[in-house]
């Protein structure tokens, strides 16, 4: 990356994708394991509704020129469906999509904070739709934001947010402006989680 590309990274489910009509999937018990209830719900990411206040908040973040980058915790095997959908629905392209490693049985917060890391010194800002995951994404140190705090933003608002280190309506940290190194200028810290480029 160069120096002006700042990563804007968007949780995908429940912030741009609504997968709310299957969750009885995760808990029918018509026969199979657990694991195989989550199976069901995620072989229907395909049919999830677009939530029009993420995808408008993803569209304003890239029109600022930040790098847009997605994460999600399904399983890597569902990165494919994934792209696609976001391609079929009309989503700026993505310099990747982050999902969750084979075998990984981490809470979401902890997935979403490995994606973060892998970011490293390149991150602006997490959107996330839940609050809760955005304060314990806040309590580990990530530049976490609500899709709430954003929707209802102007552009120069949302700029403001994310290059000045405002956290919505809340106090935050300093964030680094597009356009200058932050952090001493350190490399990005490469950590877990599993990248799917050319997403778009």
């Amino acid at each position: 990356m160069s120096g002006t590309e700042w990563v804007v990274m968007f949780d995908v489910d429940g912030g741009v994708a609504d997968l709310s009509a299957f969750t009885h999937l995760l808990t029918e018990h018509s026969g199979g394991s657990r694991r195989q209830g989550w199976q069901r719900f995620f072989d229907r990411v395909g049919e999830a509704a677009v939530v029009e206040s993420g995808r408008d908040v993803v569209e304003a973040v890239a029109g600022l020129g930040f790098v847009v980058v997605y994460s999600t915790t399904r399983p890597v095997s569902y990165a494919g469906r994934t792209r696609l959908w976001l391609r079929e629905n009309g989503f700026p392209p993505g310099r990747a999509l982050l999902c969750r490693n084979r075998d990984d049985h981490r809470g979401a917060v902890e997935v979403k904070a490995g994606h973060c890391r892998a970011a490293g010194s390149w991150l602006s800002a997490f959107v996330d739709d839940e609050p809760e995951s955005v304060t314990a994404l806040r309590s580990r140190g990530v530049r976490a934001h609500s899709f709430g705090e954003l929707c209802g933003l102007g552009v120069r608002d949302v700029r403001a947010a994310l290059a000045d280190g405002t956290q919505g309506r809340g106090a935050g940290r300093g964030v680094p402006r597009p356009g200058r190194r932050g952090h001493g200028g350190a490399a990005p810290h490469h950590g877990r989680g599993t990248v799917a480029h050319g997403v778009g």
